[in-house]
């Protein structure tokens, strides 16, 4: 992959992670409860707003009437949000040496 076409995908990348980070604003803003333990399963939400973004950007048809669907789908897939649930793992031998030393 050549320099150009590296840095484009990035930049492709983080627009389309901020489009999904606005959209889980929005999405939680009208359709949650603000003290709601409940929130946006954003993993799903990619998946949902990834089949749409070609289409809006093609045709430019990202009006309010299509997006309002989609926000309402996307707030139906929540999680539980449990504070301090992740735990670190226990620290492990490596398998295998690093590259390096094979």
């Amino acid at each position: 992959m050549s320099w150009h076409a590296a840095r484009q995908d990035f930049g492709a990348k983080a627009v389309f992670d901020n489009l999904n980070a606005l959209a889980a604003y929005v999405a939680t803003d009208a359709l949650l409860d603000p003290g709601s333990s409940y929130k946006i399963n954003r993993t799903l939400e990619i998946d949902k707003i990834k089949r749409q973004i070609g289409r809006w950007l093609l045709a430019a048809t990202a009006t309010t009437r299509r997006l309002k669907p989609i926000l309402e789908e996307i707030a139906l897939n929540l999680q539980k949000f449990v504070p301090n649930r992740s735990q670190p793992r226990k620290p492990q031998p490596k398998p295998h040496l690093s590259h390096a030393y094979k």
